[in-house]
């Protein structure tokens, strides 16, 4: 699931929710609610997150099988 990687990638850098919204120019709220799969960030806002965790927007939003 994208929220998973959000999450996922945020806990990997270390990175608190707080800092990620404030980065993405959106509230907590709205970072929250990707974070649990409510909504989802647009184009623009996945590339600032790729940014953010200083990967490509192909490895955030790539589905992948869980082994």
């Amino acid at each position: 699931m994208f929220s998973n990687k959000i999450a996922f990638w945020a806990d990997k850098k270390g990175m608190k929710h707080k800092y990620i919204a404030k980065e993405c120019g959106v509230s907590s709220v709205t970072f929250s609610s990707w974070v649990h799969n409510k909504t989802q960030p647009d184009l623009k806002q996945s590339a600032i997150l790729a940014r953010i965790f200083g990967i490509t927007v192909d490895e955030l939003i790539r589905w992948e099988e869980e082994s």
